[in-house]
């Protein structure tokens, strides 16, 4: 269990690697514009110059160096997370690390997503990046469910004589 944040990490590079692949291999048959935003049905209603989706490769590699760096640096002020979570640096860095790969599971889908619907593979995008998102929401309560049961454990602890 050591080692699982490494392989999520290394799992989350494949990701962003996947993601500058599929753009750099697609570019050429891309339509000028390409769609970046979806209604509710997973219909297009937004697009962009098909320059534009480098500077979505751009944003994931941000959001990959600057989340890596998180799991790296626990005690950051940028990182919220409770405190009694980051006293265990491995067990925050694990967490870290699963909102890690999500976050790219979620770039990922979209970059994919609105590719092939601007190279009208699809008409629609899927509901998978919903089913991630509420995902993402689920390991959040689950994180602030832990540590209040932790803070909670601790408390009764402490009162003892």
């Amino acid at each position: 269990m050591k080692k699982l944040p490494f392989y999520l990490k290394i799992i989350s590079f494949v990701l962003l690697i996947f993601i500058w692949d599929y753009i750099f291999i697609n570019y050429r048959n891309l339509p000028l514009s390409v769609p970046i935003h979806f209604d509710w049905d997973g219909k297009p209603n937004f697009f962009v110059p098909r320059i534009m989706i480098w500077f979505f490769a751009g944003v994931a590699t941000f959001i990959y160096l600057l989340i890596f760096y998180l799991s790296k640096n626990i005690n950051s002020p940028l990182l919220k997370m409770p405190q009694n979570l980051k006293e265990d640096s491995l067990k925050a860095e694990k967490i870290v690390s699963v909102y890690h790969l999500i976050m790219m599971m979620i770039l990922t889908v979209i970059t994919y997503e609105s590719i092939a619907v601007g190279l009208e593979k699809y008409d629609t995008v899927s509901p998978l990046t919903n089913y991630l998102i509420i995902l993402l929401f689920l390991v959040v309560l689950a994180m602030m469910i832990y540590s209040y049961q932790i803070s909670k454990k601790n408390g009764s602890q402490n009162a003892l004589p």
